[in-house]
Formats: structure tokens, sequence, C-alpha cells
């Protein structure tokens, strides 16, 4: 026998709404096979669905915390204002009510029993951030308003996060003899990929392979529970590499129609500004975005070799702001990259000028001892957490913040 009345989407210990139909690809998506577990149902859960259920059958569930389900659901393209959005579009939906226990009804017409003020979103989120903190039970005006999410419960879930995004996320799915046949929220993820865009994977175009070559495995480090939802394109068979490349392929992709989201990584350099320029990033479709790699605090007063003059044959050396003309890759990998041993930096050696921007193209020196470097640090911090917590990082997750923030 199935229950389905034990299944539900659950905030702690609070039910969101029950899964009368089973929980939606979408919603199981959010999660991670590795996020299964087998408990029994506790007494208050089974209490919130009006129902005794059999003593010590194991249930079926999912269970993750807030802000890595908030974190895939974003990267899915369900973000915080577009899930705040969508509920504020429920409340011309909800009956009209009284609720002593609502915020948004306190002083209204007890004798009537209607609500004489309109249910809010801000009433709702302080609903929900009482409830879950165990002042009060949940609202029946919020009851109401979630019941209309049935369809869309990783939507509700994504909203329920932006309130109260410390929380542990739970869905019930419901007694385990019933779901001998599951194939895990993987396989969820597998059909939403052939139904719709919104839940492919987040293709990641870079200028070159050594790119991929860094931010590939820094992101697997940084960000494992992310990993099936962002893809860094392979340029083994690509021709080319460089900003004028780059904007061809996207260019390519969006003739060919291409559904998935991608976002084009140029370097934050001359020749990176000058193709943003000529690409023209706001007429592009709107699932591509084309983004330079953001500009670094280290950058604004960075060591620099100009070009020779009969003064500094050899070139003068002075301090720059170098964002925007000089930050390929190698100048995110950390102070303890660049400054390897407690060093001094490697200066960025100026180069061509560009005439479309009006500025000379930069390059730091010794790119190669840099990646090289780089690895030793990526492999010594997989090896332990300790030693990773002791390392910068700060320019790599300023990129990944980017990426995962083109879309909202």
């Amino acid at each position: 026998m199935r229950f389905l009345g034990a299944m539900g989407l659950f905030i702690d210990d609070v039910r969101l709404c029950e899964l009368w139909e089973g929980a939606s690809d979408r919603l199981l998506a959010a999660f991670t096979d590795s996020m299964e577990v087998f408990r029994e149902i506790s007494a208050r859960e089974a209490e919130s669905f009006g129902q005794r259920l059999p003593q010590g059958m194991p249930m079926r569930e999912l269970v993750g915390s807030g802000s890595v389900v908030a974190a895939r659901l974003d990267a899915m393209g369900i973000t915080e204002s577009a899930a705040m959005e969508f509920v504020s579009g429920l409340l011309p939906y909800m009956e009209a009510f009284h609720d002593a226990s609502c915020r948004a009804c306190r002083g209204g017409d007890e004798s009537s029993g209607w609500c004489t003020r309109a249910y809010s979103v801000t009433a709702w989120a302080s609903d929900v951030e009482d409830a879950v903190a165990g002042t009060r039970t949940l609202s029946d005006a919020a009851d109401q308003l979630m019941a209309q999410a049935i369809e869309e419960e990783h939507v509700l879930l994504r909203a329920v996060l932006s309130v109260v995004p410390e929380a542990t996320v739970r869905v019930v799915l419901g007694a385990a003899e019933a779901w001998q046949d599951f194939e895990g929220t993987s396989s969820a993820g597998d059909r939403l990929r052939l139904e719709a865009s919104q839940c492919t994977p987040l293709v990641v175009l870079t200028e070159g392979r050594s790119d991929v070559a860094i931010l590939e495995p820094a992101f697997a480090l940084l960000h494992p529970h992310l990993t099936d939802l962002v893809r860094f394109m392979d340029f083994a068979h690509r021709p080319a590499g460089g900003a004028g490349p780059l904007a061809a392929t996207l260019r390519t992709f969006a003739a060919a129609g291409i559904a998935n989201r991608v976002v084009a990584l140029f370097d934050n350099d001359t020749a990176g500004c000058d193709a943003l320029r000529a690409l023209r990033p706001d007429t592009l479709p709107a699932n591509l975005r084309a983004v330079r790699y953001p500009d670094l605090e280290l950058a604004r007063r960075y060591p620099t070799i100009g070009p020779p003059t009969c003064d500094a044959p050899g070139g003068r050396r002075e301090h720059a702001d170098v964002n925007g003309a000089a930050c390929s890759i190698e100048l995110y990998l950390g102070i303890d990259v660049l400054a390897e041993g407690g060093g001094s930096l490697p200066p960025v050696q100026w180069r061509s000028f560009i005439s479309g921007m009006d500025r000379y193209q930069g390059e730091i020196m010794g790119k190669a001892a840099l990646q090289q470097a780089f690895q030793t640090k990526l492999r010594a911090a997989s090896n332990s957490p300790t030693v990773m917590a002791s390392q910068d990082w700060s320019g790599l997750q300023a990129i990944f913040a980017a990426v995962l923030t083109a879309f909202h």
C-alpha cells in the first residue's frame, strides 16, 4: 500500500504542502541522490497530515540543507526574485477570510469572519518565519496560499528558503516499500533536461583551454553540489582561442537557437572589453550571456612594465589599475600563487595598442609558472580541507559568482 497522504514538503518539521500525486521532477531535481535517507516519520509530521500512520514503518525521504537546495534551484534558473514574484502572483487567487493568527487579519472585523485587509507577501514571509522558529503554528492564510502552489512546489520552496535560508529541507516521499522502483533524483533531472532548457546544465564558455583547466577543477572543489548543473565547454577541438573566437562562438550559438543557458566569460583585459563592445551583449537571446571576469581590488594598483623609451630602454616600471586592461585568469589564482613564498607580484607587460578601446593590452609575465603553482595549490586543497581554509580563493569565487548570477 502506498501512503500518499504521508508525502509532503517540509522545512524542519513544518509542513509546507502535501504531495498527493508524488514529488514532481522539478522538486526532485533540487536534491542529489546522496540526500536520500530512510527513517520513521515523526509524530509531529504524522499529526500535521491529520492521520495516524503505522508505527515503525520506515519512510523514504530526501534531506538537504537550505543553502545547498537554494543554490541548486538558483543554478536551475529558479532564483529568489522569480520565486517571490510567483508567491505574489498567488495572492489574487486566495479566498478572503478571517484568521486570528494571521498578521494581516489583526485589527479586522472578527465578527464577520472575513479579513478586512489583503494578505501580502510580507505577511506570508512573517508567518513562515514564525512557524519555522516554532513561535506559532503556520497560519491558515499562509497554508492556503501555499496550497495554491501544488503544481510548482520547487518555486514555493525557493521562496520559503529566501525567508529561512538556514533551515533543513525534507521531502517525505512515503512508505519505503512503495518506492522500491524509485530511480533517484538524478533521473528526475535527466527527464527535465529533455523537457525544457530551464533544467539543462548552464554551459560556460571561456577564451581558451587554459581557463577551463583552471576553472573546472576549482569549481568542483568550491561548489561540489553544483557540478551537475554547470558545465565548462571542452575546447579540445576549437581551432583558436581568444576573445574574438569566443565572441564568434556565441554568435553561432545565437544563430543556431541553442536552448541551453550559456555564459561566455571574457578576460578582464582590453581585448576582452573590445570583443564585448563589438558583440553588443544586450542584443543576445535571453538564454545567452556575455560577461567579463570581475574587477579585482588587487589589480587597482598593480606593478606594470611600459613600452621602452629613450630614458627607459627596458620599459618604465609603474603601478597602474589593470582592471579592464590586463586581468587574465592568472590574476584570479590568489595572492598565495601570485606572490608565492612572500615574493613580489609578477608584473604586467604592456603590449599592443587596441584602437577600438584607446588603450594598451597587458599580459602578466610568467603565466606558465603561475598555472603550475596553481595546480600545486589545487592538489593541496583537494587533499586537505584545513589547507584550503588558509588559501586565497577570492578571485576565483568572484568569477563563479558572476557565472551563477548571470541570469538573476
